[in-house]
């Protein structure tokens, strides 16, 4: 079995991938954005027991609220679905619901062809979403190397 190789990319390029997907998924839904946020970091990952080295591996998250009243969660929930989809990104779990004094939902989706996730989920109080939106492990390349990437940039047509 062939191990598979880590896509490459630099800190600022992954940042600029996961920020587009969040920038699509608000724009989509309509919603203004909390007064909260955004937020972008990048952690370690890899198997240091394998020999991998962290430094030279990471993952890039962004996470953003939007307000959404709790009537208006489902509709929220059901619009970024198909903007999410319409990017490429196939859901993994989806449920959404409302009533006039609460909604909840929670969404999971991943794309295939660069390993970036997406995940909505209502806060508590239900009176905003969450956006969380992630690269997979990637290995880091200096800034002027980062023409190799993992896939099409978000929101952009294959």
């Amino acid at each position: 079995m062939k191990k598979q190789e880590t896509p490459k990319m630099s800190e600022p390029q992954a940042k600029s991938v996961v920020a587009e997907y969040n920038r699509k998924i608000i724009e989509g839904i309509g919603a203004p954005e909390a007064k909260k946020g955004p937020w972008a970091e990048s952690s370690p990952c890899g198997n240091v027991m394998s020999g991998d080295s962290t430094a030279k591996h990471f993952r890039m998250l962004h996470m953003q609220n939007v307000v959404v009243p709790p009537q208006n969660q489902e509709a929220a929930f059901q619009k970024a679905r198909t903007i999410v989809e319409a990017m490429g990104f196939q859901t993994r779990e989806f449920s959404a619901s409302s009533t006039p004094n609460g909604g909840s939902g929670i969404m999971r989706a991943v794309k295939p062809v660069d390993g970036f996730s997406v995940t909505l989920q209502t806060t508590s109080p239900a009176v905003e979403i969450i956006i969380m939106v992630s690269s997979p492990c990637l290995e880091r390349v200096a800034e002027w190397e980062s023409g190799v990437t993992p896939g099409p940039s978000a929101g952009r047509a294959s």
